[in-house]
């Protein structure tokens, strides 16, 4: 089965947009959010670049990076719902700038330019093709030594949205989301399995570092 098309989780989530915020209000305190947000910090601190959230949605996972970790980082998030980045530019007032996109195609951004990339839930809107097109892109725009970190939701078929929505998105096992991550040229850190308290599916965290040019694949 395919995901559904990008107008479709657009509209989406520019009708739960602010239901999200506020959940997300709530949500951010888990204490896994500031576990993988500290660890990327440590990996970052005293390298220049971007901190870039490609799918920022409600914008509180920068948010809480520049809170409680660093306050100096230049900070963007791009989203597919103009209410989600308004939203996010609200939250992030003068730290950082949101921007509407697509987090396969961040060609506001200059290449090699950002120093980390995040998308915590959100490429379960995209098929393999689509997954790795976003992950090449994440790539492109990281600077040698950049990171990635992804979460998602573990597993196979589709996510279930009951009656909220009839939108058709897919779930992936953690070997599949490494598997396109090594694919690209980046060194898998760390890739752990979580269970969600209340919740029927496991979340996937993934943290890679992206090597040197000379050791990226498919570049001449």
């Amino acid at each position: 089965m395919e995901p559904s098309l990008t107008p479709d989780v657009r509209r989406m989530y520019e009708a739960s947009a602010d239901a999200y915020a506020n959940m997300m209000d709530r949500e951010i305190d888990l204490p896994i959010y500031a576990d993988v947000l500290g660890r990327l910090h440590t990996r970052i601190a005293k390298v220049p670049g971007t901190l870039i959230d490609a799918a920022c949605g409600s914008g509180h996972m920068l948010s809480m990076y520049h809170a409680r970790f660093d306050p100096t980082r230049r900070l963007l998030g791009i989203d597919l719902s103009p209410r989600m980045v308004a939203i996010s530019g609200e939250r992030l007032g003068a730290s950082g700038d949101a921007v509407v996109g697509d987090m396969r195609d961040l060609s506001m951004v200059e290449s090699d330019s950002a120093v980390a990339v995040l998308n915590f839930f959100a490429v379960h809107h995209l098929d393999l093709e689509g997954l790795a097109k976003a992950v090449g892109e994440w790539r492109r725009v990281l600077r040698p030594g950049g990171h990635l970190l992804i979460a998602a939701w573990e597993g196979e078929g589709v996510i279930d949205y009951g009656d909220e929505s009839q939108v058709v998105a897919l779930r992936y096992r953690s070997s599949e989301l490494r598997s396109v991550v090594e694919e690209a040229s980046f060194d898998v850190t760390r890739c752990v399995v979580e269970p969600v308290d209340d919740f029927p599916m496991d979340a996937v965290y993934l943290e890679a570092e992206l090597g040197s040019p000379s050791t990226r694949q498919g570049e001449r």
